[in-house]
């Protein structure tokens, strides 16, 4: 088992791999509804413009604003189903991928069969959509583009007001795109995490063989204040910190299974060298390998 936190730590790679290759249809969704509410703008601006300014009463912005904050809701709608359904593919994909490539792994290191269950469908949707700190990441979607919607009418709204050039609207509404399409990445990478730990978690305690875990940080200078000091740290199986609602959003730490004739001997830094590689150094915690590198 002496590669086993590489190999734990290779589960979330490939996780995040298959989520970064399945959620281009969202990314795409984001792109059409962009150009759509850009092409809109336009009009309004070849409509209502006088010698390059924009020339609206109080009472054609009302009609302007309610019109299009109708066809946002109708994309944000859209874009929210399209959401929805590939992160829920995602999720489902990374829990079953990474259940069973754990369980895979215990069994090559103890050379040992572990009983564990295989997965029926409703099994699989309960851990998927399993709340964080009582919110279901379906609500959350939801959430950021109602965000969204209120962002692009709040802009275009004062751009009217203000006389903003239609170059100037343009580059703000894409970036009130791009922080919605981040919200989602950030998102799906956040419940990926949950649902690779929920999936090793579900099998160490299946498996008959893992009592208890190591907490296990990432050794460079992002690592969270939370994940320095529970790194290197062992808990009781059912008793560890779950990731990421113990830790953080984006957390990238990992709950290693500790069986018998295990002890960590060696952990890779991710930092890389005068050579560009990343070195193998002796097994340390974060915070003796911060002291040993002169890290605040």
């Amino acid at each position: 088992m002496s590669d086993i936190r590489k190999d734990i730590q290779k589960i979330r790679q490939e996780a995040e791999k298959h989520a970064s290759k399945n959620m281009k249809p969202i990314l795409q969704a984001y792109k059409r509804a962009l150009d759509d509410v850009r092409a809109e703008i336009a009009k309004i601006y070849m409509e209502y413009s006088i010698d390059g300014e924009l020339k609206i009463s109080k009472q054609q912005r009302y009609t302007i604003l309610k019109q299009l904050e109708k066809q946002l809701i109708e994309q944000a709608k859209e874009l929210g189903n399209i959401d929805l359904e590939h992160t829920t593919n995602i999720l489902s994909d990374v829990y079953k991928d990474s259940y069973y490539k754990t369980a895979f792994l215990l069994e090559k290191g103890i050379e040992k069969s572990i009983d564990f269950s295989i997965l029926r469908p409703e099994f699989v949707k309960a851990a998927v959509k399993m709340p964080v700190k009582g919110e279901m990441f379906s609500n959350r979607i939801w959430k950021n583009k109602e965000k969204l919607v209120s962002r692009v009418k709040r802009d275009v709204e004062q751009a009217i007001i203000e006389g903003k050039s239609p170059e100037k609207l343009a580059r703000q509404i894409k970036n009130d795109f791009g922080v919605s399409a981040y919200e989602s990445k950030r998102l799906i990478y956040n419940e990926v995490a949950r649902c690779v730990t929920q999936a090793q978690s579900d099998i160490y305690e299946e498996s008959g063989v893992v009592q208890e875990v190591m907490f296990d940080a990432t050794l460079d200078e992002k690592t969270s204040e939370i994940c320095q000091n529970l790194d290197g740290k062992r808990f009781q199986l059912g008793d560890e910190p779950k990731i990421p609602e113990d830790t953080h959003v984006g957390c990238r730490s990992c709950i290693i299974p500790v069986v018998e004739g295990w002890n960590p001997t060696r952990k890779r830094e991710n930092i890389k060298d005068s050579t560009g590689t990343k070195p193998i150094i002796d097994y340390s915690d974060y915070n003796s390998w911060a002291k040993m590198k002169g890290i605040d």
